[in-house]
């Protein structure tokens, strides 16, 4: 990077260090460049903490190939219960780490559409022939999976999601 260390108040990370194969290394780099008494805030999510009614096997097994994916191209889908270990090994103090659950059912319709259809679900649906050709999942059991998710944003369904909140400061 070409900013001079100590260059930041503040930097904000948001669904960058799951993709990462060494997010420590990057979480060390970024407090070279905040000043003295500035803070990071980093949000990651945690595909570990997907929650839903009605529960199904196939649905989790599908989810598990996002993960399984992820960590073959050295990132980490559930990064988010390691945020505070990672800003503590990078140095940081007065760390805080909040869970910010979301949760959807049918009283929600914006969330049942904008994040369980269209965000979680369409992002596994979108690993299908990723995991299939790896041989992770077979056809029926992946396709049964979606369907599944699918079917946690009928009328008696329920989605949640955790995602993580991490604050530190640089002393």
């Amino acid at each position: 990077m070409s900013f001079e260390p100590e260059s930041f108040d503040h930097v904000f990370v948001c669904h960058v260090l799951e993709h990462l194969s060494r997010p420590d290394n990057a979480l060390t780099i970024l407090k070279d460049l905040i000043k003295v008494g500035g803070t990071i805030n980093v949000i990651e999510g945690d595909h570990g903490s997907a929650h839903f009614y009605p529960d199904s096997e196939a649905a989790h097994k599908a989810i598990h190939c996002q993960v399984e994916l992820q960590s073959r191209s050295g990132g980490n889908a559930m990064i988010g219960r390691k945020l505070y270990p990672l800003l503590w090994k990078a140095g940081f103090d007065s760390i805080h780490v909040s869970p910010r659950m979301v949760y959807v059912d049918s009283s929600k319709p914006a969330l049942v559409e904008g994040f369980t259809k269209n965000t979680f679900t369409a992002m596994i649906e979108g690993v299908r022939s990723d995991a299939l050709q790896a041989g992770i999942i077979d056809e029926s059991t992946f396709d049964r999976g979606i369907h599944d998710l699918y079917r946690t944003t009928e009328s008696d369904g329920v989605f949640c999601y955790t995602f993580f909140k991490a604050v530190g400061i640089k002393s």
